[in-house]
This record gives C-alpha cells, sequence and structure tokens, in this order.
C-alpha cells in the first residue's frame, strides 16, 4: 500500500485517467468495447470484428456484400492498485506531488492491464512476420510483416505496429525514415513520435512482456477483442466514493472506490480494471520475435 498525502479526490481521479488512457493508447489497435457502464450479468460481452465487403453484380437492391461478426469475451480480469492517507498525513502535507502521484497510480493499473492482454502474443494465436536482431530490425522488417498480411487477405485499412522501445527506437535513427515523418508532423523529432508509416499507425511500448522474446506486433484491429466495463458495488455498500472513470475518446474505464478506517484512522482509495479479452482472427496479424 502507497501512502498519499493531502489527498484531493476529483484531481487525483483526472490525473489517474490521464495516466491511465496515456498508457493504454496501443490497445486502441484492437477491436474495443470499453464503456463505463456496469458488468452485464453473466460478465460477457459481444465485440464486433468487422469483416471485408466486396461487390457484385447488380440484381436487387434487397442483399448485404459484408458481414458484421462479433466475438464474446468474458469479463474475467481485475487489477488493483491502492493508496492510503493517515490523518496525520492528511493534516500536516503538501498537495505538491498530488497530480503526479495521480498519474503514476493510472499508469501503473494501466500498465498491469496491458501486459496481461499481451499474453496472447504467441506464435500458437499468431504467425511469425520475422525473426530478427533488435539492432537490425528497421523498414524491411516492417514491409515483410506487411506483406504477410497482404498475402492472407487481411484488409489494409486498421491496420497497426505496435513495438518495443528498442525496435522504436531503431526507426528514429533511420535518417530517411525520419525525414519522412518530419515533412508531415515534427512530433518525430519533438515527442519521439512517429504516427504512421506504410500504412500502419505505429505505437510504442515499454510494457510487452519479455519472456518469449516478442518484440512487436504487426496487425488488424480485429486479431484481438478486448472488453472492458465498470464493477460497481452491491447496495448497502459504505464506500464514500465508488465511481466509473471514462475516457470520452477511447472508452478506457475504470472504477474508484475510496472508504475510511475508523480502526486504522486510514482512507483508503482504490483504482480496478475489470476486463477481458480474446483472440479474434488469427490470420489478422503477425509477431516479430528477436534472435538476440
Amino acid at each position: 500500500m502507497a501512502v498519499y498525502t493531502n489527498f484531493d479526490d476529483e484531481i487525483f481521479a483526472q490525473n489517474a485517467l490521464e495516466g491511465f488512457t496515456y498508457t493504454l493508447a496501443p490497445l486502441s489497435a484492437f477491436s474495443t468495447d470499453w464503456e463505463p457502464s456496469p458488468v452485464p450479468k453473466g460478465n460477457t460481452v459481444l465485440v464486433p470484428l468487422i469483416g471485408g465487403l466486396t461487390a457484385t453484380t447488380f440484381s436487387t437492391y434487397e442483399t448485404t456484400n459484408g458481414s458484421l461478426s462479433a466475438i464474446t469475451v468474458t469479463i474475467n480480469k481485475h487489477k488493483v492498485i491502492g493508496v492510503g492517507q493517515s490523518d496525520l498525513d492528511a493534516a500536516g502535507s503538501s498537495l505538491a506531488r498530488l497530480e503526479k502521484f495521480g498519474f503514476q497510480q493510472g499508469s501503473a493499473l494501466a500498465l498491469l492491464v496491458f501486459q496481461d492482454i499481451c499474453s496472447l502474443w504467441t506464435t500458437a494465436n499468431f504467425g511469425l512476420a520475422t525473426a530478427v536482431s533488435v539492432v537490425d530490425f528497421g523498414i524491411a522488417q516492417i514491409r515483410a510483416g506487411r506483406l504477410l498480411l497482404a498475402k492472407a487477405k487481411c484488409p489494409v485499412q486498421n491496420r497497426n505496429l505496435i513495438l518495443d522501445v528498442e525496435p522504436f527506437d531503431n526507426l528514429l535513427g533511420i535518417s530517411n525514415f525520419l525525414q519522412v515523418n518530419l515533412a508531415g508532423s515534427n512530433e518525430t523529432l519533438r515527442e519521439a513520435k512517429v504516427g504512421r508509416a506504410l500504412g500502419l499507425d505505429i505505437f510504442e511500448s515499454n510494457g510487452l512482456p519479455g519472456t518469449a522474446s516478442v518484440m512487436g506486433f504487426i496487425g488488424h484491429a480485429s486479431a484481438i477483442a478486448i472488453a472492458m466495463r465498470y464493477l460497481q458495488p452491491q447496495q448497502g455498500h459504505k464506500y464514500d466514493i465508488a465511481r466509473a472513470l471514462s475516457d470520452p475518446g477511447t472508452g478506457a474505464t475504470f472504477g474508484m472506490r475510496a472508504h475510511y478506517s475508523e480502526a486504522t484512522g486510514v482512507r483508503f482509495v482504490n483504482l480496478e480494471c475489470n476486463y477481458g479479452y480474446v483472440t479474434g482472427i488469427s490470420n489478422a496479424a503477425r509477431l516479430y520475435k528477436r534472435l538476440d
């Protein structure tokens, strides 16, 4: 349990949401159904996977040429991170570090969620784009993965690339690549953000699990389906705060609970995320594995 000083719920909540959303940004590459509504009865959510559309010779207007399939995701994952503040700390401490602390708590919760979902990144679930040493990763490897997706008839739209910090850093060191991105935006040089290249939205993450030597993921949004909902306390609870916090842009949601312990003189605040995930379309993604 971390100790928090001079706690202000609203400031903490907003900065925790910012940290949570920022760290979960790479997960926007997948099929998501995130919203602040409570976990449904049965704990299952249908997440849509959009298939490709095909044109045909006219015969009638009463026909459909595409598919909208849905995959069932069970919300059975529950991650939590707690902080506490004693009466003495509340009476005599400064507010100076409040905002940073909230951001860190939200980010820490999101990192654990992200790492858990990355457990799907195995060759049993997805094929291999290529295996290469980190120092040799570059445009050629991205093109190789892109070509494999194209040959598998993976839709060109909504493709994404998520890289560990080392292969991402290699991209920042390729002069031609850097110059092309600078022509469209100065974020590459100022913020170390690549944005888009070769038809891919590109994300950097320092949360990739290293156990399987996976250093990158290239694929379509339909490769993984993720659901996220708010876990609502039962009636009769004595929390003084029990609320959902949700990012209006992505829908990324976590819950916040706060209560005071008269026995210990400590006010506890917990952030929690309730979610689930499954593999979607297996031929819609490939993995990059490191040789070194």
